[in-house]
């Protein structure tokens, strides 16, 4: 074991070139970053901030979901297809 360096896991794999283990490093390095910044946050922070994302999230994914709905209904109505539920639409017509 080297001075500074901590022992190497058992079940970490050679890379099969000098990139793929610099990319490996490089990655490690940001999620060691990451927990370092979160240990700096208190947990209730953290927990809000988390709650916070997920309800972004989610509100981006409706609003695109929306969106998505209502291009492929205009894009059926142009192309013809009745809506689902197979109704048709009815139109009044005034006699005199």
């Amino acid at each position: 074991m080297t001075k500074g360096r901590p022992p190497a896991k058992k079940e970490e794999v050679k890379p099969r070139n000098p990139l793929d283990a610099f990319v490996r490093h490089q990655v490690r390095a940001l999620e060691e970053t990451g927990k370092a910044f979160a240990s700096l946050l208190p947990k209730d922070f953290r927990t809000h901030a988390n709650t916070a994302l997920e309800e972004t999230r989610a509100s981006w994914e409706a609003l695109f979901e929306g969106v998505l709905d209502t291009v492929e209904c205009t894009v059926d109505r142009l192309r013809g297809k009745p809506k689902e539920g197979g109704e048709k639409e009815k139109v009044k017509v005034e006699v005199e």
